[in-house]
């Protein structure tokens, strides 16, 4: 044999045998989750406010989480699952800021597979594999949230039809075994057939791909509750003013109770800051005198009436006039047209302004025959969300923006969590905790397992728990889909809270959404505010603001009459609510 040979032949050996390796890791893995992937019982419920707190002030933490976004509380589920001592607090509400404000897809990014053949830039390529990956997990983990969606592409030029087809398939390549479905062409009949509305002039049909869609502030909140439930102790509206250190180095955090102004101390091994487009201030309190790591951009989003969209499909416009990506997504029956990647500056509760929601209807108008153009009266929410891009501290050209994500850790042993995508956050919480556990020394009893935990309401979840519902609550189908999509299997829980017999108290006439959620999510989802149920719990806020605003008073007079309540200042949290929903498009869009 010659050397070329034996060379080819150990590449191959070795190549094998780390495929074999990998396997029956991820099966050892595997059935390490199952012990813990049995089902919660019902009775079961976050601690709490009272309890968590006295955890908080009392125990000695592995790590403490800076930040209640997705990755905060994918770093809360992950070091929960591998057996560590985790606490993780959140400033607002879990997923107010960026977390629940994003397009509401599940994917790979389409125009990161373009850009990195385009520049030859392999981090786009590697982001766009490593979210591929990933999608799959966020589908098999909280399978009724997170749904397959069929995308169209349409094509008005006859020769970019094998360029996108092209593209496309190499997306499906990239996808390997998780595949969601082959990319393919429909005709130009077959487009119109699906969406009656569009601008058929020059249209040559359609490029159809797979992705990935869910509710986001439901996907992240599930989260957290499920790091709740293997031990994480969890707390929104805490705040963090201060970060403690011994000899310089970081070992706690000075906390602010933002519901009664308590300030108190928690102490750990280890802080991780994942606080998105607010690194930089996390990063200050630890060295005042760090560069800022933050290259914030913003998406702006709409939601308009379900006819303005494709049927059962999301739309993708490639190139926009600014040479952005503008969707239409199907979501909670209405349509959401969304585009990402505006330079701005980093705000709580961003806005929408007038110029952004104008410009994108524009965009929108391109595709919609003349009969059926948007305007601005047709809206029902608009909002901004900040996406934090970063740049590697370790790179050299301090230029470089990084759409993958960094884990840094700072002299002070500051662990920066930052970038990335919504769909990775899995991956960045591995990446995280491993760093953590490496850096402080810490004894996990087991290794990451997250790609197999399932989140609550998932563990029941099949085609037979729609009958289940709709026989023990003695519903409508309408309301079991409605509350199986909300809830899974935790929408059993529903019983405890409706009389038999009895019909569920809507909050508005035009929604499903009802005064026993209301109390549901006070109870077991840690809703401490108005804006947290109407816009994160239910997202009435997000797909009619108006509608919302009509909510307001019902919903105050039900926490009022909750005793974890008593002292609620009634005035005072409705004009928060109000303000809140003013970042929703309430005030420009009345």
């Amino acid at each position: 044999m010659s050397w070329r040979n034996r060379i080819l032949f150990c590449a191959g050996a070795g190549i094998a045998g780390y495929a074999i390796y990998r396997h029956y890791d991820n099966r050892k893995k595997e059935k390490m989750a199952q012990v813990l992937n049995s089902t919660p019982p019902r009775s079961w419920k976050p601690n709490s406010r009272d309890r968590t707190l006295s955890n908080l002030k009392t125990k000695l933490y592995d790590i403490l989480v800076i930040g209640g976004g997705i990755n905060g509380a994918g770093c809360a589920l992950d070091g929960a699952t591998r057996g560590l001592k985790v606490a993780m607090v959140e400033g607002g509400d879990f997923g107010q800021e960026t977390s629940s404000k994003s397009t509401k897809l599940i994917h790979g990014g389409v125009r990161y597979l373009e850009q990195a053949f385009k520049t030859l830039d392999m981090r786009n390529l590697s982001l766009v594999i490593e979210a591929l990956y990933e999608r799959k997990f966020i589908l098999d983990a909280i399978p009724y949230v997170a749904k397959p969606l069929k995308i169209m592409l349409p094509v008005y030029n006859r020769l970019m039809v094998p360029y996108f087809l092209a593209g496309l398939k190499m997306y499906d390549l990239f996808s390997w075994n998780r595949s969601l479905g082959p990319s393919h062409y429909i005709s130009t009949e077959e487009t119109v057939k699906n969406f009656p509305d569009i601008e058929k002039s020059k249209l040559k049909g359609s490029i159809v791909y797979y992705d990935g869609i869910h509710d986001d502030a439901r996907t992240n909140l599930m989260v957290a509750i499920t790091a709740s439930y293997y031990g994480a102790d969890v707390l929104n509206y805490c705040k963090v003013i201060e970060l403690i250190k011994k000899n310089g180095i970081i070992v706690g955090a000075k906390c602010e109770n933002k519901l009664t102004k308590e300030v108190f101390e928690i102490h750990s091994k280890c802080v991780i800051s994942t606080v998105g487009p607010f690194t930089d201030q996390i990063k200050k309190m630890a060295n005042k005198d760090s560069q800022n790591l933050v290259v914030p951009s913003s998406g702006i989003h709409l939601v308009v009436p379900k006819e303005y969209g494709v049927h059962n499909m999301g739309l993708l416009d490639p190139n926009t006039a600014d040479g952005r990506v503008l969707f239409f997504i199907p979501w909670m029956d209405k349509t959401i047209l969304g585009s990402t990647d505006n330079p701005c500056k980093v705000e709580q509760n961003p806005r929408a302004k007038e110029d952004e929601v104008q410009f994108i209807l524009n965009e929108a108008n391109k595709f919609l025959r003349n009969e059926k153009q948007l305007s601005k009266k047709k809206v029902l929410s608009a909002w901004s969300g900040i996406r934090p891009l970063v740049k590697d501290p370790t790179h050299t050209n301090t230029k470089t923006i990084a759409r993958t994500h960094v884990v840094h850790q700072t002299e002070e042993n500051l662990i920066l969590l930052a970038g990335g995508k919504w769909t990775t956050y899995r991956a960045m919480a591995e990446d995280a905790i491993n760093m953590a556990i490496k850096k402080n020394n810490l004894v996990a009893e087991r290794p990451c397992i997250t790609p197999y935990i399932k989140l609550l309401g998932s563990h029941q979840y099949g085609p037979d728990l729609y009958a289940r519902i709709e026989r023990e609550l003695n519903i409508s189908e309408k309301e079991t889909d409605h509350l199986i999509n909300r809830y899974g299997d935790r929408a059993f829980i529903m019983s405890d809270y409706k009389q038999e017999n009895q019909t569920f108290t809507k909050l508005h006439e035009n929604y499903l959404f009802s005064e026993e959620e209301v109390k549901y999510s006070i109870e077991h989802e840690m809703a401490c505010k108005p804006a947290d149920i109407l816009s994160r719990r239910m997202r009435l806020g997000f797909i009619d603001v108006k509608a919302a605003e009509q909510c307001i008073d019902k919903v105050l007079e039900i926490f009022k009459n909750n005793l974890n309540f008593h002292k609620f200042d009634v005035k005072k949290e409705k004009k928060e609510c109000i303000d809140y929903f003013n970042t929703l498009g309430l005030e420009i869009l009345k």
